[in-house]
């Protein structure tokens, strides 16, 4: 499917396509499509319909100040929301978040439920901590 395809369905409140879309936009490699505001457009109409990716990726932004300024809220309200739904990515990152809070607590919690997922990198954070500990 081409982009202009996929802006169609995007556009048209397909979920998967509106994350697909932001993905062209958020992927700096490709110099004729890279936007990182319009990425963060297609993140937030995804994740406001519940793609757990999308939510993951927006919170991202948000922490980062990636096309939009930052803010600690809106980054823990969509990092928060893609943890619950499970994605081991966005457990990753709200431990992540939480972690430079400090709130260890937090941080291992979401740090756990990543490792038990097999995520490799929540799993190497949460041995870090735990040796802090």
């Amino acid at each position: 499917m081409n982009i202009n395809e996929l802006l169609v369905k995007a556009s048209n409140g397909d979920k998967e396509a509106q994350c697909a879309i932001a993905d062209i936009y958020a992927d700096n490699s490709r110099v004729d499509t890279f936007n990182i505001a319009e990425a963060v457009y297609w993140y937030e109409q995804a994740a406001e319909q519940g793609h757990s990716r999308a939510q993951w990726l927006l919170g991202a932004c948000y922490s980062q100040g990636l096309g939009v300024s930052a803010d600690t809220e809106k980054a823990e309200f969509w990092l928060l929301k893609s943890a619950q739904s499970g994605d081991a990515e966005g457990q990753y990152s709200l431990g992540g978040f939480y972690f430079m809070l400090p709130d260890i607590v937090k941080a291992e919690y979401w740090l756990g439920l990543a490792a038990e997922q097999n995520h490799v990198e929540a799993k190497a954070a949460l041995a870090s901590i735990r040796q802090l500990l």
